[in-house]
């Protein structure tokens, strides 16, 4: 499991907490300890009863993962995508709902789709005779890869009959990965035309679906929300931008990681730094702990270092210090946590 990620956020927090939520939720229903699956992850599951939680790629395979090894060859993904409604997609749901025609629809959903925070990303494109949404997930884990698809089309299936009513259904699916256990569930949700150990995550459609108008089309309700989801994924770019160029400063000296020198290091005050991430929500200490929890938990499956050296290279002072914030990110102390099942438990959490 000790894959890199080719996703060049996979630190950064993007994730919605709907999804995790959900995958929660559904774990608890098939009667597994879901409150299990964000140890050691620096959330618990009520974290994520906040819309404005995000959560990074990182922590999100870990708990994919680990539900996935409790529930087996259950389809989780399709159980997730299932429970979703349009409003798990916020700000963005309210515009999709209030679009002229699917076609409509779609084109906001695939310029805005970082907005909603999912972890795969779509693309259209159609020709005379058909209509294909394809997905791809970037993150390197072939079983999280499998729960993206799921997820994506099953929730597709929902927000298309919300929108234009029950009798919507695809001409044909088609999935990258083999024929699963739970098959039939697939055609239960997508109809008989399913194929598995396709080139594509592929939804098809036939062209008329584009042109369906939408029930709760308002134009001018419209452009008002459009303008403000326009503004959330203008903010959305520049805080990822700031986040991401304040993080590689972190990582590349995590012993001298002070405001000031990574201020100047990024060429601006450490004011000017501050207020920026202030506008953001964020603050210089939560992203260095965040860096700090990362590299610590990459740390700690290797038995060969010892705490006393994980102390030094996560830059704390002193091990009293880094014990007593392992114990607030996980509720144990690093050798317990290590002591604990390491060797699953880190590699889920990298």
């Amino acid at each position: 499991m000790h894959s890199k990620a080719v996703d060049s956020h996979y630190e950064v927090a993007l994730v919605s907490p709907f999804l995790l939520q959900t995958l929660g939720h559904v774990v608890a229903q098939k009667g597994a300890n879901a409150p299990s699956l964000c140890r050691g992850l620096g959330f618990m599951l009520a974290d994520l009863d906040d819309p404005s939680q995000r959560i990074s790629y990182r922590q999100a395979v870990a708990m994919i993962q680990r539900a996935l090894k409790v529930l087996p060859g259950q389809g989780l993904g399709l159980c997730v995508g299932n429970q979703n409604v349009l409003g798990t997609l916020g700000l963005l749901g309210h515009v999709i709902s209030l679009c002229e025609t699917l076609r409509d629809a779609f084109t906001i959903g695939e310029r805005h789709q970082q907005a909603c925070g999912g972890i795969a990303t779509s693309r259209i494109h159609e020709d005379a005779h058909q209509v294909c949404v394809d997905i791809d997930c970037l993150l390197p884990y072939a079983e999280v890869q499998v729960f993206a698809a799921e997820e994506f089309f099953a929730s597709l299936m929902v927000y298309g009959r919300t929108l234009v009513g029950q009798d919507f259904m695809p001409l044909r699916m088609e999935f990258m990965h083999a024929a699963p256990t739970y098959a039939d569930e697939y055609r239960r949700l997508f109809g008989d035309n399913v194929g598995f150990g396709c080139l594509h995550n592929r939804m098809i459609l036939a062209p008329h679906w584009l042109e369906r108008r939408l029930p709760n089309h308002h134009a001018l309700a419209l452009r008002q929300a459009l303008e403000l989801l326009e503004l959330e994924s203008a903010h959305l770019h520049q805080k990822l931008d700031l986040i991401q160029a304040v993080e590689r400063a972190i990582s590349r000296d995590l012993q001298g990681s002070q405001l000031e020198k990574i201020a100047s290091d990024l060429n601006m005050s450490g004011r000017t730094l501050r207020r920026r991430l202030t506008e953001h929500g964020l603050t210089f200490e939560a992203l260095l702990e965040q860096v700090r929890r990362a590299r610590t938990m990459g740390l700690l499956a290797n038995p060969g270092l010892s705490i006393e050296r994980i102390t030094e290279e996560v830059g704390y002072s002193d091990v009293r210090s880094f014990r007593r914030a392992f114990k607030r990110w996980t509720g144990l102390s690093p050798s317990a946590f290590r002591e604990e099942g390491s060797k699953s438990a880190c590699s889920l959490a990298l």
